[in-house]
């Protein structure tokens, strides 16, 4: 009897699973469903919070790349790349005013002009004029005798507007730029606004790259740019203090005045970065939660056939079912979104939708007789 006791005692032991067991035995579960479609069907059957927290982990998992490369993004930044000659014309702005001691004042947040030096150097706005030498045949009334003719034309290339007393900023930018470019004269210019330009108004200030022809130039629409970027005053100038704007930036020679505008534009930048990273984030995490709800929804609804023998599931378990196929997408959407910046946004979305796709057409494809 004793030994028939004993038998029994270790084949009840043999049986018994470790803690460490049970966690690597989910471990290598969760491992294959990152995998296999048909480990993510069989999930249905666990319980569901595990279903939740992947589905939970995977949307910040996958909203990562998103949220690190609009976080990273850079004031200065505006300054590289193509900038139709928006640093050139910058540096000489910045000597313009230096020259003419206009003085803009950045304080508190606000800018003002206590002393007047903007309206009685600039009136409306700074203009940046260059000169180029235009060439074309002239003949004489007969329409004989060609002769070249070379002609020094002078024109506006870069615009700075302040509007400090102006309570919304943006509509005059709007209706500015739907107007054409300030003329140094009489000169005749194009019926679309077509240079790079600065707004500065009393607590921010726009800048524009060069206008890209569309096409069409409807009345009252809006010209497209390559590129716009908005900064703010609530941050302290580039050494710390209240500053001067503008003429405080400028250097020894040009390229220090160029590095001071990049380190002032990355601190004016801040709490425009952090509001749009936020934002941003907030869109990516509540775009994936809802699409990973929706595409439980496309489970169920793709197993609703008359003669689908999977048409059993309910719609609860189709939520599971795809909360468990939601990880292996939002992996290849973080290593791939460091690489592929401009579609940060889309990888997640297209990945999940190709494996539900491809789940439907295959682990959860009526058989076939």
């Amino acid at each position: 009897m004793s030994n028939k006791k004993k038998i029994k005692a270790k084949k009840a032991n043999t049986k018994k699973t470790s803690a460490w067991g049970k966690i690597w035995a989910g471990a290598k579960y969760f491992l294959k469903s990152l995998f296999s479609n048909d480990q993510c069907v069989d999930a249905r059957t666990k319980p569901w919070y595990y279903a939740v927290i992947i589905a939970v982990l995977a949307v910040i998992v996958a909203v990562i790349p998103l949220m690190s490369n609009t976080f990273s993004i850079k004031g200065g930044d505006f300054l590289n790349g193509t900038t139709y000659d928006l640093t050139s014309q910058i540096v000489d702005f910045t000597a313009d005013m230096k020259s003419k001691g206009v003085e803009i004042k950045i304080e508190n947040g606000t800018a003002n002009d206590p002393a007047g030096t903007w309206l009685s150097n600039y009136g409306d706005c700074y203009k940046h004029v260059v000169k180029k030498n235009i060439s074309y045949v002239k003949v004489d009334e007969a329409g004989e005798n060609p002769e070249v003719v070379v002609e020094e034309v002078s024109y506006v290339d870069f615009a700075v507007y302040y509007l400090p007393d102006t309570a919304d900023i943006s509509k005059s930018v709007e209706t500015i730029l739907k107007g054409k470019n300030p003329v140094i004269g009489e000169e005749k210019v194009a019926d679309h606004w077509t240079i790079n330009s600065m707004f500065i108004g009393k607590d921010c200030f726009y800048m524009y790259k060069k206008y890209i022809p569309t096409g069409s130039e409807k009345e009252g629409s809006i010209p497209a740019f390559s590129s716009m970027r908005g900064y703010k005053f609530d941050c302290k100038g580039i050494n710390g203090e209240a500053s001067y704007l503008l003429s405080s930036l400028y250097g020894a020679d040009n390229e220090e005045t160029l590095n001071n505008w990049s380190s002032y534009l990355n601190l004016a930048y801040s709490s425009t970065r952090i509001k749009t990273g936020w934002a941003t984030t907030g869109l990516g995490l509540g775009i994936y939660a809802a699409l990973t709800i929706i595409l439980g929804g496309v489970v169920w609804i793709m197993t609703r056939g008359k003669n689908n023998p999977f048409r059993i599931y309910k719609f609860w378990e189709c939520e599971k079912i795809a909360y468990w196929a939601s990880f292996a997408p939002a992996l290849l959407a973080l290593i791939l979104g460091f690489f592929l910046k401009n579609y940060a946004l889309l990888l997640f979305i297209l990945f999940f939708g190709l494996r539900i796709m491809w789940m439907s057409m295959k682990s959860l494809k009526p058989y076939q007789a």
